[in-house]
């Protein structure tokens, strides 16, 4: 899909700078204020703003694209889709546009978005927002009929108020005020987070990062504040990974700050792994 020809998702979001709406102008978006953002030739927009708009030291760097590229084509995450797609089916949720219009709040390579895409009834109006540029590139050129943009998920997001049916948040920053204004009344917000048994095994051999309680309880809190009350449920299941397949999971994450690719080297046997994946689920009222 060309630039030129604006992906359905795009129309979803609102100027970083005034707030007013973006509509599509000869290969960028621009507001009724002037502000304009180009469209990349690979279909994705940044819209962070000054010095922000340079590559981002928090955004996962290509190394760990690599690696959780190969992670997720592996199929060793699909349950969460497909959990998030059985929630929200089963509460009788319709999008109100006769389409289902989806953020995926820290998108990544644009895997969970393109699989959301694929478990809601079609249409599909999907936006995926990542303050990684290398990400967002990515996952624009390879799922043309999503939209992608570069934005800091910390801030303000670039999205129109009371828009989208369903917020998802996978392994990924969290901000319930902005997914609270974002998500229309009677919107979905699904949240999947590391249980205390996730890859707890790699985790005890290697020294990975492990889940706090602390934190799933402010996640809990957070969502009943601000969107309503909270649902948990939980992914937990084992499989055997080879060699390539612990590098990548250790490696497309956060443990690839503190864990370098040569400690690993050695890691040639197979290993039955838990994946402990929580999901907090929370209906705006």
């Amino acid at each position: 899909m060309s630039p030129l020809i604006p992906r359905p998702g795009l129309g979803l979001l609102r100027c970083p700078v005034c707030r007013h709406e973006l509509t599509a102008a000869a290969g960028a978006l621009v507001c009724r204020n002037r502000h304009s953002f180009d469209v990349a030739r690979e279909g994705y927009v940044n819209l962070l703003r000054g010095r922000k708009r340079q590559p981002a030291s928090g955004g996962d760097s290509p190394e760990q694209l690599r690696y959780r590229t190969a992670f997720l084509d592996a199929g060793h995450f699909d349950g969460i889709a497909a959990i998030i797609a059985e929630q929200v089916q089963q509460s009788g949720t319709k999008p109100m546009s006769g389409q289902w219009r989806i953020l995926d709040a820290g998108s990544g390579t644009g895997h969970h978005l393109a699989r959301m895409a694929e478990a809601l009834a079609p249409p599909v109006v999907g936006i995926g927002l990542d303050i990684s540029k290398e990400a967002a590139r990515q996952a624009a050129r390879r799922w043309p009929m999503l939209a992608f943009a570069v934005s800091d998920l910390w801030t303000e997001w670039p999205a129109q108020d009371a828009a989208v049916d369903l917020v998802i948040s996978i392994f990924a920053p969290k901000n319930y005020r902005e997914a609270a204004r974002v998500l229309r009344p009677g919107g979905w917000l699904a949240v999947a987070y590391p249980g205390a048994d996730h890859m707890i095994e790699l985790r005890d051999r290697f020294g990975l990062l492990s889940q706090h309680e602390p934190a799933a309880r402010c996640y809990t809190e957070a969502t009943g504040r601000l969107i309503g009350q909270p649902t948990i449920r939980r992914l937990h299941r084992r499989t055997v990974l080879d060699g390539a397949a612990i590098r990548s999971a250790i490696l497309m994450g956060p443990n690839a700050r503190r864990i370098t690719a040569s400690a690993l080297d050695a890691e040639r046997g197979r290993v039955a792994v838990t994946f402990d994946v929580i999901l907090l689920f929370a209906r705006k009222e």
